[in-house]
């Protein structure tokens, strides 16, 4: 166990007020350590954000809507609020990373039916999101910003903001989670649903990608007439970092990821739309 891990192990344990120790590290994301602990009768989930981070505080905000998910969320034990120690204690959420071999289009169908229920929840109260056109120098992110103005504003909803593969738990070919939620914000439905066709693509699957639109409109019952204009969002952020992703997915158990896979697959997927 690492200083960091065992800090974040120390200030859990007294957020909880007992003991626990160490059962798992997860991997697969980079800006939070996630251990999984124990107090001999519980199992819960420790994440710990460098300091000065607020995302625990704001998880622990957006926690309390999720009520209505039920065990695809994770519940509430206890947050630190000291900015300097920024710690969240939850239950844990069942489930593993989706298996290499899980199919991309069973991911799309399952991760489709989950967005639309976390889209049902409202988000009045969260901080918007997107707060502002992508930056950069890329064409795609001059085109982002002339197409700023006409996105769909309208109707937010509670908006996941980092809803990939990797922030899902899984049971053989079933979505049993959904984990994450630091980012939580208020805004329009394009703004998940783009991101996780991206991830859909950077798996190998541009096919699934369509399957997950098709999907989501279909159980929601009406359409994101401007996905297109949201994919052009999405990918303006990710054009200048994306191969930075490589950690996430090898986390996930998808070593067959390269950075230059992953550029590729973004670029064919980009040169699309």
């Amino acid at each position: 166990m690492t200083d960091v891990q065992a800090r974040a192990l120390r200030t859990a344990s007294d957020l909880v007020g007992r003991e626990l120790s160490l059962v798992d590290v997860f991997t697969g994301g980079q800006h939070a350590i996630t251990l999984l602990a124990t107090d001999g009768d519980s199992e819960f989930v420790v994440r710990a954000f460098p300091a000065h981070h607020d995302a625990a505080i704001r998880e622990a905000e957006v926690l309390g809507r999720l009520s209505t998910l039920g065990a695809w969320a994770p519940h509430l034990v206890a947050a630190n609020d000291d900015l300097a120690d920024p710690v969240i204690v939850t239950s844990r959420v069942f489930g593993s990373a989706p298996g290499p071999d899980l199919s991309p289009m069973v991911i799309a169908a399952e991760m489709a039916a989950a967005l639309v229920r976390i889209h049902d929840l409202g988000g009045h109260g969260l901080r918007p999101t997107p707060g502002e056109p992508p930056g950069g120098e890329s064409a795609l992110a001059a085109r982002a910003r002339r197409e700023w103005a006409s996105l769909d504003m309208r109707d937010p909803v509670l908006i996941h903001s980092d809803f990939w593969c990797g922030n899902a738990l899984w049971e053989g070919g079933r979505l049993t989670g959904v984990v994450d939620w630091s980012g939580a914000r208020s805004g329009p439905r394009g703004v998940d649903v783009a991101w996780c066709r991206q991830d859909l693509v950077l798996l190998g699957s541009p096919e699934a990608a369509r399957l997950f639109i098709e999907e989501y409109e279909r159980l929601w019952g009406d359409s994101i007439d401007d996905i297109d204009a949201w994919d052009v969002q999405a990918a303006a952020r990710a054009h200048d970092r994306v191969e930075t992703w490589l950690p996430n997915y090898v986390g996930i158990g998808r070593t067959d990821m390269t950075a230059q896979l992953l550029r590729e697959r973004l670029d064919s997927w980009n040169a699309t739309l």
